[in-house]
């Protein structure tokens, strides 16, 4: 089969998909997509041949075009994709999926309805530590896993760009945009057990007191607990302010009934007992043998459903849909 051709719709985050299907030897870069006109034509002069386009609807009537990766702002996934979808190209979306479960639906409905590949990126699941950890869950090392806790905060980290911060374009703050990360990579190393209620809290306190006359109407904090079908539970915390040590992070624990694994300060350290005597040790990370773009086009040739898939996304929409809303009624959402 010949390369996929591909196109990146949104050259911000975009930029990042646009390197990795350049070093994807079955992937074909032929269009870019941003409308502004000063960005495109900075990166077309370095890629002499591949199409340039303003508008995203002139990029998908391109007929040689296959497939596109959607990297716009949150509530521009939806109908991008949607059109992409209609105009026969495969998808890679951005996280979040959509702005809501909703969408989130229609975007899965369409893509089987239409025999295309629609794959989120949840890039997290192809990163050192998830390539590390996936096979120590999957191998029951630690046993039956009956909680994680896992945070993404910054200190002072809010987005340089406006329109993170308007809920009509975001849908939310931090939980939206890097909580959906952690939540996922937490179900994914799970083996995506069912979510059925979540409780959750969000605030703005120092958003209120910072950031006078910015338009600004997200939470600056978030925390939920989450809990499944098999009984276990999920504690999440993410912020994009905050009096964090060291500016914030990354953590993640996974505790089961034989073991547990705790990721501190990029180590991730193995806590087990061998002959009643508790053990530590700090796990030989393994880097991860393909990228999301790799994969996303090595299904587009194969014809299988990718990883994360769409059905992937409209779970984590519903867990972010119930979070929200319990915070607003201060009580627990059932997900249904």
């Amino acid at each position: 089969m010949d390369k996929v051709k591909v196109g990146v719709i949104g050259l911000g985050m975009g930029q990042f998909h646009l390197r990795s299907y350049e070093a994807c030897p079955d992937a074909s870069v032929i269009a870019l997509c941003d409308i502004d006109g000063a960005k495109l034509s900075r990166l077309l002069r370095e890629r002499p041949g591949v199409e340039g386009f303003t508008d995203y609807r002139e990029m998908l009537a391109m007929e040689e075009l296959q497939a596109v990766s959607v990297a716009l702002p949150n509530f521009l996934h939806a109908p991008v994709t949607l059109a992409a979808l209609e105009a026969g190209k495969h998808v890679l979306c951005e996280k979040p999926m959509a702005m809501n479960a909703a969408e989130a639906l229609e975007m899965k409905a369409a893509a089987e309805r239409l025999g295309r590949v629609l794959m989120i990126h949840f890039n997290m699941r192809y990163m050192a530590t998830a390539a590390t950890l996936k096979p120590i869950v999957d191998a029951a090392v630690l046993g039956e896993v009956y909680h994680v806790t896992t945070t993404y905060t910054r200190r002072d980290g809010y987005p340089p760009t406006s329109w993170f911060g308007r809920k009509d374009m975001s849908g939310g703050g931090p939980l939206i945009d890097m909580g959906v990360h952690r939540i996922d990579l937490a179900l994914w190393l799970l083996g995506r057990p069912r979510p059925v209620s979540a409780f959750g809290a969000v605030y703005d306190l120092l958003a209120r007191k910072k950031l006078k006359g910015v338009e600004f109407d997200c939470e600056d904090f978030a925390t939920a607990m989450v809990r499944f079908e098999n009984g276990c539970t999920l504690y999440v915390a993410t912020s994009w302010d905050g009096h964090e040590k060291d500016g914030g992070g990354l953590t993640m624990s996974i505790r089961g009934t034989e073991g547990a694994v705790f990721e501190q300060e990029g180590r991730l350290i193995l806590c087990t007992e061998e002959h009643g005597v508790p053990t530590a040790r700090t796990l030989e990370q393994v880097e991860p043998g393909e990228t999301p773009q790799d994969h996303f086009v090595s299904c587009i040739r194969e014809g299988r459903q990718p990883d994360p898939c769409a059905e992937d996304g409209v779970t984590l929409m519903k867990v972010l849909d119930a979070i929200y809303e319990s915070a607003r009624t201060r009580s627990e959402v059932r997900i249904e």
